[in-house]
C-alpha cells in the first residue's frame, strides 16, 4: 500500500481581487486572512485579519489518510466578522471534501481539491474533468469522507474493478460535489445531472424546462449581457441561489445549485430585530421613518393628503410604579393589539418607544379620517383590560398632523403631531388635538424656558419671596411661606403658572426645591441674628420631592447645615401627592414629625378632604384653599364650606390658615367665621 501523503494532493484554488491562483496544501496547518502575516492572504475587504485556520486531520486511524478541516477565526477562539459561507451555508468548522466551495467576500472565493500526484499544478484545471484521471499504477487506495467522519473505502480492487470513465466521474468535480449541477443545452435538452442534482430533484427528467430550477433559462438566452446569470429560486420551503453560466462556444448552458434556506432565515430574522419591537411585535422606529418616506414620496407625486399620528397612554408609570415592569409590558402588548383592530390595512402602526406609539395614515380623503380614527380608538379602549388579575382601564391622548398643511417632511410632521399630543395632555388627557401653528411657538417658547431655567439655577438668578402669615387674635406675623421667583431680562416675571410646571416637567423640580429649602432656612437664620422673634418659615414640597426615598435625610441634613430648629421649619404637601402612595406617606410623614418638623396639608378642600385620612396622616396644619376665599361672599355656598373646615380643624387641635386675603370683606368674613390665621 502506497503512502496517501506522497499520492494525493490537496489543493486551494483562491479567486479574489489580486489573481487567481493555486496554493497546494502540505502543513499541518495554515492561517488565512487579510493581513500580510497569514500563511494563505485573501485579498478583499470584507474579509477580517484572521478570518480562518486549515488544519490537516486524519480520516481514519488504520490508515494513514488524511484531509484538512476549515475553522472559522483564529486557533485562539476569535472569530471573523462575517464568518465562512461553504457551500452556500454558514458554518462554524467543515471538513473539507473534494470541490467545496468557501466564499469570504463578494469577490473572494476559495474552491479545494483532491488530485492525484501525477497531475501537474501548474496545468491544474479545476473544470476539466480530463485532469482527474486516476492511473491504477498511483492510486493504491482513497478514502471519501463526509462531515460526519463516516467514511467509504475504495482499495486497489475496486478501483481495477471499475471502468476508466467511472474511475474519471469519481474523482472529478461535479460528481463529487455536495451541490446540484444541472447542465442543458441550447434547445433544452438535459445534457448532465450530477448525482447531487438527482437527489435533489427527482422530478427533474419528467418536467424538464418546466421545473422551477430550469424554468426561463432559454428565455435570457438573448437578454443576458456577458455569460453569467446569477438569480434565486424558491422550491417549497428552501431557497435556492443558483450561478448560470451560458457557455455559448459549446451550446450548453450549466448551474449549480446552493442551498441558501438558512441564511435567508437568518436574514430574515435579522431584518425583523432591525424593524420590528420585540416587546409587541409592532413595527419599530426604524420601520416607520423609512415607510413615511416612501408614503411622502407617494403623497407629493398624487397629491394627496396623508396624516401622521402620536399617541401614548395616560398615566402609564402610575401602573409601572404600583404593579411592576411586568404587568406594565403586558399592558403595552394588549394595547399594541387593540389598537391593530382600529387602523386600515395599508395604516402602519409603530412603537415609537416606551408607551409612545406613532400611526401612518398614507393616504387620506380628508382630516375627518383621522377623526373617525381617533374617536374609535377613543371609544374601544372604554372596555377594561385583563391582565395578570388586574381590570385596568386605560386612556390615551393622541395628536395629529396632517400633510402638506403641518409639513412638507417626516420630521415636521413627527415633530409637530408630538406638539399637538403634548396640547392635548395639557388640556385634560383622554382626547385627540390636530396640530395648529401656535403650538409651534408655544413649544419653542417653552423648549427656550427650559434652557433659560437650566442656566438659571447654574447661576443662582433664582430668588424667593416671603409671603406673611398673620395670627388675627394678636394681629402679629405667626409665620412666612417661601416662594419660588424667576425674573429674566427678556421675559421678565416669569408666572410660577408657568415656572412650577416646566421645572416639574424638566427633573430640574428636584435640585429647584433643595434650592429653596437651603435658602429659607438660612434666610430664616438670619432673621433671627438681626433680632426678629423666631416664627416657622413654609417650604412647599413638589410631589416629585417627596416621593424621593431619602426626602428625611436631606430634610435632617439642610437642618443641620443651617442650624434651623426643626419645628421652625414647615413643609407644605398637597392632598393630591400625598395620597399617591398611602402607606409610603404615611410613613415619610411620621419619620418628619418626628424629627421635629411641621407638616401643613396644603389646597385643602379641593382634592379628597376625608376625614379618615386627617386622622391617619400627622398633619399640624390645614390651609384652606385661596379658591375658597376668592369667592367669599356673605350667605354664600364657599362660607359654609370654609366655616365647616375651620371647624374641623380646630377638633382636630390643627392650626387653620385661610390663603390669598387680599380685601377688608374677605378679612373680616374670615374674622366672622372664627379662622384665627390667614395668609
Amino acid at each position: 500500500m502506497m503512502d496517501n501523503l506522497s499520492s494525493f494532493r490537496h489543493i486551494l484554488v483562491i479567486e479574489d481581487q489580486k489573481a487567481r491562483r493555486i496554493v497546494a496544501l502540505e502543513e499541518a496547518s495554515y492561517s488565512v486572512g487579510r493581513e500580510s502575516t497569514n500563511d494563505i492572504v485573501i485579498y478583499e475587504q470584507v474579509v477580517s485579519r484572521r478570518h480562518a485556520t486549515i488544519v490537516r486531520v486524519r480520516l481514519s486511524p488504520r490508515l494513514d489518510t488524511y484531509s484538512y478541516r476549515i475553522i472559522d477565526g483564529d486557533l485562539e477562539g476569535n472569530r471573523s466578522t462575517n464568518g465562512l459561507l461553504i457551500n452556500g451555508k454558514l458554518q462554524q468548522s467543515h471538513n473539507l471534501k473534494h470541490g467545496d466551495v468557501v466564499i469570504f467576500g463578494p469577490k473572494a472565493k476559495v474552491s479545494y481539491y483532491i488530485i492525484s500526484t501525477a497531475l501537474d499544478i501548474d496545468l491544474f484545471n479545476p473544470l476539466d474533468p480530463e485532469q482527474f484521471e486516476v492511473g491504477e499504477e498511483t492510486v493504491m487506495e482513497t478514502m471519501i469522507a463526509d462531515d460526519n467522519n463516516n467514511s467509504t473505502l475504495i482499495n486497489e480492487e475496486s478501483l481495477q474493478a471499475r471502468d476508466r470513465n467511472d474511475l474519471i466521474r469519481l474523482a472529478s468535480f461535479p460528481e463529487l460535489s455536495p451541490n446540484p449541477i444541472i447542465e442543458i443545452d441550447f434547445t433544452g435538452n438535459l445534457t448532465y445531472l450530477n448525482p447531487a442534482a438527482r437527489i435533489k430533484f427527482q422530478s427533474i427528467e419528467q418536467e424538464k424546462l418546466k421545473h422551477p430550477i430550469l424554468a426561463g433559462l432559454l428565455s435570457e438566452l438573448h437578454n443576458i449581457q456577458g455569460n453569467l446569470l446569477l438569480r434565486e429560486v424558491v422550491i417549497g420551503s428552501e431557497i435556492f441561489e443558483q450561478y448560470v453560466h451560458y457557455l455559448s462556444e459549446h451550446q450548453l448552458i450549466r448551474s449549480y445549485w446552493f442551498d441558501i434556506t438558512a441564511r435567508k432565515q437568518a436574514e430574515k430574522k435579522l431584518e425583523y430585530r432591525a424593524f420590528s419591537d420585540t416587546l409587541t411585535d409592532l413595527p419599530n422606529r426604524n420601520y416607520f421613518d423609512e415607510n413615511l418616506e416612501i408614503a411622502l414620496v407617494k403623497a407629493k407625486n398624487n397629491n394627496n393628503l396623508m396624516a401622521v399620528v402620536f399617541l401614548d397612554l395616560d398615566c402609564f408609570k402610575n401602573i409601572n410604579d404600583s404593579l411592576g415592569h411586568k404587568v406594565g409590558d403586558q399592558l403595552l402588548k394588549s394595547f399594541a393589539q387593540r389598537l391593530s383592530s382600529c387602523v386600515r390595512n395599508n395604516d402602519i402602526i409603530s412603537r415609537w418607544g416606551g408607551d409612545e406609539f406613532t400611526l401612518l395614515l398614507p393616504q387620506i380623503n380628508s382630516p375627518e379620517d383621522t377623526i373617525n380614527l381617533a374617536q374609535r380608538i377613543l371609544e374601544d379602549l372604554k372596555q377594561p383590560f385583563e391582565v395578570a388579575g388586574h381590570q385596568l382601564y386605560v386612556k390615551t391622548s393622541i395628536g395629529i398632523a396632517i400633510y402638506p398643511q403641518d409639513g412638507e417632511d417626516g420630521e415636521t410632521l413627527l415633530k409637530n403631531a408630538d406638539a399637538a399630543l403634548y396640547r392635548a395632555k395639557e388640556r385634560g388627557r383622554n382626547h385627540y388635538r390636530f396640530y395648529s401653528s401656535t403650538m409651534t411657538s408655544k413649544a419653542s417658547l417653552l423648549l427656550k424656558l427650559e434652557n433659560l431655567l437650566y442656566q438659571a439655577l447654574e447661576e443662582e438668578s433664582l430668588s424667593l419671596h416671603y409671603q406673611p402669615q398673620l395670627n388675627l387674635t394678636n394681629n402679629k406675623v405667626s409665620g412666612m411661606e417661601a416662594l419660588l421667583r424667576w425674573y429674566h431680562p427678556e421675559f421678565g416675571n416669569v408666572s410660577p403658572l408657568k415656572l412650577i410646571p416646566l421645572a416639574e416637567k424638566t427633573d430640574l423640580i428636584i435640585p429647584i426645591s433643595l434650592w429653596v429649602l437651603k435658602t429659607a432656612c438660612l434666610q430664616n437664620k438670619a432673621w433671627q441674628k438681626r433680632g426678629f422673634s423666631p416664627i416657622p418659615i413654609a417650604v412647599n414640597l413638589s410631589p416629585k420631592q417627596f416621593q424621593q426615598p431619602n426626602l428625611v435625610d436631606i430634610v435632617a441634613q439642610v437642618l443641620e447645615d443651617t442650624a434651623l430648629e426643626p419645628h421652625l421649619l414647615d413643609l407644605e404637601i398637597t392632598e393630591t401627592a400625598m395620597m399617591q402612595n398611602i402607606d409610603s406617606s404615611r410613613e415619610t410623614l411620621q419619620n418628619l414629625r418626628e424629627l421635629g418638623v411641621k407638616v401643613s396639608l396644603d389646597d385643602f378642600g379641593t382634592g379628597y378632604s376625608s376625614l379618615g385620612y386627617l386622622q391617619k396622616f400627622p398633619v399640624t396644619t390645614l390651609k384652606i384653599d385661596q379658591s375658597f376665599i376668592q369667592t367669599l361672599q356673605a350667605n354664600s355656598g364657599n362660607t359654609a364650606i370654609i366655616s365647616a373646615i375651620i371647624a374641623l380643624g380646630q377638633s382636630f387641635d390643627l392650626r387653620v390658615i385661610a390663603e390669598g386675603v387680599e380685601t377688608l370683606q374677605q378679612l373680616e368674613l374670615l374674622q366672622g367665621l372664627n379662622c384665627r390665621e390667614i395668609q
